[in-house]
């Protein structure tokens, strides 16, 4: 019996064997046969990682090959996905703010959002960060005003996770919002498919840091050596490059399949943001082996990154130089002059323009700026004196501002009037410094110019003369010539936030204006039209534009800064060919009576003759003085093109609250001229000849 029994239990403890190994050999056949590609290659993600290989940004380059913004190396500061726990997370993130100087949060002021049909909104930026210090995150870290009473707005739910709002406030309500989010944790978010590739924290550290970070050992922490944008002459021509900054979620949306990934610096402004397409290269990698914390040990593969396309610029480096020098040299001296000082006198813009070409060879804006800032990570306190500077270094005034053109759009009205037949160069209008025809208008100069004809008009800026060729021709014969020479339109050129300006006319008071008495077309304002004066509205650029169209005798060519730009292999992927811009349909005859005219303005009498005296290049130029506010300084311009006879370049130069154009922007002009035809090198030159022949 007892022999029957342990049999049977033999028997049972036997098929329970057996059950157990089938079962064993199932999941070891399932884990090694059918799984075991996946498994594979889980294990081997937990070891291998594929680390980006940065492409160095396209290199600008001059007309002469010089270089004016490139790359160099810096240590950048990335993180890993290694597999941490959230709390792993957290030490490391609160080691590397301490280390790198970043704050753990950063705080959102005023971010606007419209409530939709669910009295919902959803912050921008995640994952929100506990402000109060409660030890959770919730709608008291978050503060929700109404746009227009600043009085709060209840929440009706809150969802940390998501930063989705439901709030009790009808649809389409304008409301602020303030809150904090992580600084690191944010840029590692939605990684996504991407979430084993470092994340860029932080770019142009130094020595030292990467010193106290290797030594602190922090998982999933890697420091990378990259390139990094070096504009090498800082802030020179900053409003032509722009400045790059790192890429925000809503770019990385729109260009994540580019390539691009959390912490790549892209074109903010500028030809960086105009040409990112060319400028960005292609990113290589590496297959890199690492230990369970993150750090590499060895190379498995590597594809080389491709560099950007350089870009050839029709910018003069010598010429730029003298041009921003001249600009800033002659704004404190306005400004410092003992005996007629302009306080005032801090902005301007200078451009110079080849006639033939429309190649800009020179574009200064001042106040300046370095992108350096922004290439090596802006701070705070750099961004502040930036952004509430009332100054506002960062508009480039050559396109983004317009201004009333003052006496240098009497080269307009004098076209007008010769073209209509009002007036030829014969007919002299005797000027006794008051026009009393239609509204009594003064003349700059107290007593008048006597008798002038149309030439002397111009080389004395007589207001008279064109006040009388004003009412003869009527605001829209004006308007029609104006808009002839390109003005109140977009040059084209490659830069955004270029503004078209505005011509004065009727149609422009019809748009503007509300009332029906403000919108009618008043004789008195075709004769401020007619000097340059009322609704005339235009940007440096324009104006250097349309007297190069006056310098060719009748067409312009469009205004551009890219010559050419070749790829990495050598091979040019796009050139640009000199273009018309546009043709004034007048003749030889009105040409030359105007260019006589301009060149009087640098001759005896003229004035401009004493920035041009001894000038030994032959020019023709024209001064402006242009009254913007009845108890503030006119703004000045001064325009000219040369050679006289065969005209290559044109200059534009605007100060802000300086005055006549002559005296101030003559000056400027005069140096970029000297520049241009090598004049400056060439006195440099006799000067040491002087100075060994004395010292012999």
């Amino acid at each position: 019996m007892d022999i029957k029994k342990m049999e049977k239990r033999l028997h049972i403890f036997t098929w329970i064997a057996v059950g157990v190994f089938l079962f064993l050999s199932i999941g070891l056949f399932t884990l090694q046969i059918i799984y075991g590609a996946e498994y594979e290659k889980l294990a081997q993600e937990n070891r291998i990682r594929i680390v980006p290989v940065t492409a160095p940004r396209g290199v600008f380059k001059d007309r002469n090959g010089n270089e004016l913004v490139n790359n160099k190396p810096s240590y950048t500061v990335s993180y890993m996905n290694v597999n941490s726990t959230a709390e792993e997370q957290d030490q490391v993130f609160k080691a590397l703010c301490e280390i790198l100087e970043i704050p753990e949060a950063t705080s959102v002021e005023g971010e606007r959002h419209t409530v939709d049909e669910k009295g919902e909104i959803v912050l921008e930026k995640l994952p929100l960060y506990d402000t109060n210090g409660d030890g959770t995150v919730d709608e008291s870290d978050v503060k929700v005003v109404y746009e227009e009473t600043q009085e709060s707005v209840g929440i009706i739910k809150f969802d940390a996770s998501s930063g989705k709002l439901t709030l009790d406030a009808p649809k389409d309500t304008p409301v602020l919002v303030s809150y904090s989010y992580h600084t690191l944790k944010n840029k590692i978010r939605d990684m996504g498919y991407k979430k084993y590739m470092p994340v860029r924290l932080k770019t142009n550290v130094d020595m030292e840091t990467v010193a106290k970070i290797e030594e602190r050992r922090l998982p999933g922490v890697y420091i990378e050596v990259e390139p990094i944008r070096n504009y090498i002459y800082g802030s020179l021509a900053a409003h032509v490059f722009g400045y790059v900054g790192e890429i925000n979620q809503e770019e990385l949306k729109a260009l994540r399949d580019k390539g691009y990934r959390p912490g790549d610096l892209v074109g903010k402004t500028g030809l960086e943001k105009v040409l990112e397409q060319y400028l960005k290269g292609e990113d290589g990698g590496r297959q890199v082996e690492v230990t369970a914390t993150g750090k590499p040990i060895r190379t498995l593969g590597e594809k080389a990154a491709t560099p950007g396309a350089t870009v050839n610029l029709t910018l003069d480096l010598r010429l730029q130089q003298v041009a921003e020098k001249a600009l800033e040299e002659q704004l404190i001296k306005l400004q410092t002059d003992k005996r007629h000082p302009y306080p005032n006198a801090k902005r301007g813009a200078v451009v110079v323009l080849n006639v033939k070409t429309g190649e800009v060879l020179a574009m200064a804006s001042y106040p300046s700026y370095d992108p350096n800032m922004f290439a090596r990570g802006i701070t705070q306190k750099e961004w502040e004196s930036l952004a509430n500077n009332p100054l506002r270094p960062m508009v480039n005034i050559a396109i983004s501002e317009v201004y009333p053109p003052g006496s240098v759009f009497k080269m307009v009205t004098a076209t007008a009037a010769l073209e209509e037949k009002v007036t030829n160069e014969k007919e002299k209008i005797l000027d006794r410094g008051v026009y009393w025809t239609i509204a009594p208008k003064k003349d700059w100069k107290v007593g008048g110019h006597g008798s002038v004809d149309i030439v002397k008009a111009l080389g004395v800026s007589c207001n008279i003369y064109f006040y009388e060729m004003g009412r003869r021709l009527g605001i829209d014969n004006i308007e029609k010539y104006a808009r002839m020479y390109g003005l109140g339109e977009l040059t084209g050129i490659e830069l955004p936030g270029e503004k078209a300006g505005n011509v004065a006319s009727r149609e422009y008071k019809q748009k503007v204006f509300s009332k029906a008495s403000d919108k009618i077309w008043y004789p008195a304002e075709t004769l401020d039209a007619a000097i340059g004066q009322g609704y005339h509205q235009y940007t440096p650029l324009q104006i250097v534009t349309y007297v190069s169209a006056i310098a060719n005798e009748g067409y312009w060519m469009k205004p551009h800064l890219v010559k050419s730009i070749v790829d990495a292999e050598g091979n040019v992927i796009y050139e640009k060919k000199p273009e018309k811009g546009g043709e004034v349909p007048a003749s030889k005859e009105t040409f030359d009576i105007i260019k006589r005219g301009m060149r009087a303005v640098v001759s005896p009498g003229g004035t401009a003759y004493s920035a041009f005296a001894d000038f030994p290049i032959p020019i023709g130029g024209k001064t402006g003085t242009a009254q913007w506010d009845v108890k503030k300084t006119p703004h000045g311009w001064f325009v000219c093109f040369a050679p006289y006879d065969d005209p290559e370049v044109a200059v534009v130069v605007f100060i802000e609250q300086a005055g006549s154009g002559g005296t101030t922007g003559g000056p400027v002009a005069r140096a970029v001229l000297s520049a241009y035809f090598n004049l400056d090198l060439e006195e440099e030159a006799e000067g040491e000849a002087t100075s060994q022949e004395i010292g012999d």
